[in-house]
């Protein structure tokens, strides 16, 4: 039966709707079926994706107190609950940017992890991946180290070559010196000839 023209929803005909879609939407299937699809969307047309990107940075650019005011109560929340933010950063960071598959067949950031990841596996050296999360409650900071080797008990991070990269690299250098944090900082000038540094960081730590 057609609905009546111009007939308005009643509220608890609103409330048996509102909660119908959403049962409708919380089923796996369904949210698989429209990620497929969007996937698709966004794969077919990336000047759209472009654009939003544009947008959204002009947004953020523009609203920069928002952009504080979002990142502080994001960093509170995940300090009180370190579980989320793993969670976070497996589902929520922009995936997208996983997109270098190492030898083991998991996917890392950059190129330069791809390159350690691959020597640790090659020789042998048991590591695990963005897995360690450091909360720093005195310094109001959370830090997710790139590696973690269980036998030396130490960390690795790597830093790329963009000045953002190296501003992260200052901050995180002055946290794990102060609460004496054992950690093997690259960059891309290490990368050269990396057999030779990370054996002599390793046996100097």
């Amino acid at each position: 039966m057609a609905w009546p023209k111009g007939r308005k929803h009643t509220k608890g005909e609103k409330e048996k709707i509102r909660k119908s879609a959403l049962k409708y939407y919380s089923n796996p299937i369904v949210i698989k079926k429209f990620s497929m699809r969007w996937k698709k969307y966004w794969e077919e047309h990336p000047e759209s994706v472009k654009k939003i990107d544009r947008a959204m940075t002009e947004w953020w650019k523009e609203h920069s107190h928002v952009k504080k005011k979002k990142s502080i109560e994001m960093k509170n929340f995940f300090m009180k609950h370190p579980e989320k933010f793993k969670k976070f950063l497996k589902y929520g960071n922009n995936p997208a940017l996983l997109s270098f598959k190492t030898k083991q067949g998991f996917l890392v950031r950059s190129r330069g992890e791809q390159k350690i990841a691959d020597f640790l596996f090659e020789n042998k050296i048991k590591f695990s991946y963005e897995e360690e999360t450091l909360i720093f409650e005195e310094e109001g900071q959370i830090c997710v180290p790139d590696f973690y080797l269980p036998k030396f008990k130490i960390y690795i991070e790597f830093y790329g070559g963009f000045p953002r990269a190296w501003k992260k690299k200052v901050m995180k250098n002055k946290l794990y010196k102060k609460h004496k944090i054992r950690c093997v900082f690259i960059t891309p000038a290490e990368l050269r000839d990396l057999k030779c540094y990370l054996e002599r960081e390793l046996g100097r730590k």
